[in-house]
């Protein structure tokens, strides 16, 4: 597969007769399906396919897409279970100061004050009172809140999540 695609969705189940198919978002941003006009779909078994997005229909239960082509419920059932992809390029700019999860695993993460690397980045908990990040520091995990004061900038260029650590964290514990 390309390294350069984004996965932003999966197809769940058909919903009707007529070929639309729920997707299961990935993404922040529920709204983009309607300012694409192709996506890239790697089906279960690996192929990857540039299909014509149709229609975007919103439901209480989320987002039916309508794929150019797959108009009965028949062919829209070969579409369960695959993912949906873009390219990189497509992915829309963040504000400065903000990062994608994809991102921000993997970065070091800097003590602010003494600049000494504490560990990685290895996976970003979405919780309602803002994103968690796991940092691994010698095999230890531990979380670092993005709500309070604990990180202070995500740099991109260094590949750096800089943070003030609480206390206990600080020492090593």
């Amino acid at each position: 597969m390309r390294d350069d695609l984004i996965l932003i969705a999966r197809f769940r189940k058909p919903h009707g007769l007529k070929g639309e198919i729920g997707i299961e978002l990935f993404t922040w941003d529920d709204r983009r399906f309607e300012h694409l006009h192709t996506i890239l779909i790697k089906s279960k078994d690996g192929q990857i396919t540039e299909q014509e997005v149709q229609a975007v229909r919103y439901i209480h239960k989320g987002i039916l897409l309508k794929i150019k082509g797959f108009d009965d419920l028949t062919a829209v059932e070969s579409l369960r279970g695959a993912e949906i992809f873009i390219p990189e390029s497509e992915r829309p700019k963040l504000p400065e100061g903000r990062a994608y999860y994809d991102e921000v695993i993997g970065m070091a993460v800097v003590d602010d004050s003494s600049g000494a690397v504490l560990g990685r980045v290895t996976n970003v908990l979405d919780m309602p009172a803002g994103d968690v990040f796991v940092l691994d520091r010698n095999g230890t995990e531990h979380l670092v809140t993005n709500a309070g004061g604990e990180v202070r900038a995500i740099d991109l260029k260094k590949k750096e999540l800089r943070v003030k650590l609480l206390e206990p964290y600080s020492k090593g514990e």
